[in-house]
């Protein structure tokens, strides 16, 4: 059985990892309102910007994978669907969330880019977030 100690020390993590996705959505979305691929140099100048340490690697690795990201993305969107015509916020969603399902387990992937969408985004944009990484985690993730 949990302590309140176990409960209170697995609850603490959990809001770190779920501040930490956004921190990292909130960068990747800067670049793509303005349609320019994600620079950790800029991040590092902009003093706007305080990046701890495990954000600054997470940004890295995918600075260096973003247009894969982004080309997997696009890969998966209906025919009538281009990507400029999605908004900047979920992009930048899709596009982490497509990167954590390279290293975490899908449904707890999908569950948190849901959820971030749902707090941050006006309209139903988690449906189709939903989507898409739903069908990414099945055809190239779940191999």
């Amino acid at each position: 059985m949990e302590t309140k100690k176990d409960i209170q020390t697995k609850s603490n993590f959990l809001v770190k990892k779920y501040h930490f996705r956004k921190n990292i959505i909130n960068y990747i979305y800067q670049f793509e309102l303005f349609e320019t691929n994600l620079s950790t140099a800029e991040i590092i100048n902009n003093k706007l910007n305080i990046v701890n340490e495990d954000e600054l690697k997470t940004l890295e690795l995918i600075e260096s994978k973003y247009e894969t990201l982004k080309s997997i993305a696009r890969k998966f969107l209906l025919n009538s669907w281009e990507w400029r015509r999605i908004s900047p916020l979920a992009r930048a969603i899709i596009i982490f969330g497509i990167y954590e399902l390279s290293y975490n387990e899908p449904k707890v992937v999908i569950n948190e880019m849901i959820n971030i969408s749902k707090l941050l985004s006006p309209n139903d944009d988690y449906k189709f977030i939903n989507g898409i990484l739903d069908k990414v985690s099945k055809q190239i993730i779940n191999r």
